[in-house]
């Protein structure tokens, strides 16, 4: 197992159009927020007497832009369907080896490959916020990011890896993968904050798992912005102003009068990693040698 992921992780990075490709998208969206979406979103806020809406814009869309690298990097680093199409595949099933550990050799590798990748946009994301006037987060925030993403990672590539078993040519998934792409950054309410969406499809969102990892990243990257800009806001004003504001940019998640807390964000995610394990381990056995 472990040298498929070795085998994996080699081809990945061989091929440099690929991986740079995938830090090439980061650059474009920052690029874009920088240019267009940035100011467009911080007029939003500007009817409710914020200070220096920007920064909690900025930390918004970065930890909008980090939760969802690991799909985006995954869909990219998919190799099983390479395979299968060379009939490298049958190769690997005749091997002693079982198919359930093949298949979790292919997600540990999707896995390492989306997460380093996006541990580098993260740093990107760090660097914007700070060369933009924001704060640079904590070491503990660090670290909780770095937790988030890892966990992320792994719900988002089992995901992606049993999308991956049902297709066989090379040709029908770049077309999945260009449709999975571009409508990941709405589903995941990255693009549009969840408070402008109609309410059916703001619940969708927040229903979707990856967006989990969205809330908490939101949560740490706009944590001081909003203390920032919410100084000038009357005492007895705040905590709804605050609310607000966690509501509409899908910072905080909530169903009705319950509020999502980290921990039940954790357990969907680990959950879906662990689900969609078995789902696809389940194909594979399925699957004719």
């Amino acid at each position: 197992m472990l040298a498929l992921v070795k085998r994996n992780i080699k081809i990945y990075f061989r091929n440099k159009g690929a991986w740079l490709a995938s830090l090439l998208t980061v650059f474009i969206i920052i690029g874009l927020y920088a240019l267009f979406l940035g100011d467009q979103l911080s007029k939003g806020f500007e009817g409710i007497g914020l200070d220096s809406p920007r920064l909690l814009t900025d930390g918004w869309i970065m930890a909008g832009i980090i939760s969802i690298m690991p799909l985006s990097i995954s869909l990219g680093a998919v190799s099983i369907v390479s395979d299968r199409s060379k009939g490298l595949f049958k190769d690997f099933y005749c091997s002693p080896v079982s198919r359930s550990r093949i298949t979790l050799g292919y997600i540990l590798s999707l896995a390492l490959i989306s997460f380093f990748i996006t541990l580098i946009g993260f740093i990107l994301g760090e660097i914007y916020i700070v060369v933009n006037g924001g704060e640079l987060l904590s070491l503990l925030n660090m670290l909780k990011v770095v937790g988030i993403i890892a966990i992320d990672d792994l719900a988002t590539t089992s995901i992606v890896m049993f999308i991956a078993m049902f297709i066989t040519t090379e040709g029908a998934y770049t077309a999945v993968c260009t449709v999975i792409g571009t409508i990941s950054g709405f589903i995941t309410g990255i693009y549009i904050p969840v408070g402008s969406l109609p309410d059916s499809v703001a619940t969708a969102v927040k229903c979707f798992p990856i967006s989990h990892a969205g809330s908490m990243l939101r949560q740490i990257f706009t944590e001081s912005a909003i203390t920032e800009c919410t100084k000038s806001v009357p005492a007895e004003l705040k905590p709804d102003v605050i609310d607000q504001i966690n509501s509409e940019m899908g910072i905080i998640y909530s169903f009705g009068d319950h509020t999502v807390t980290d921990f039940e964000s954790i357990i969907v995610l680990v959950a879906t990693a662990a689900v969609f394990f078995v789902l696809t381990a389940f194909v594979a056995r399925r699957k004719k040698k």
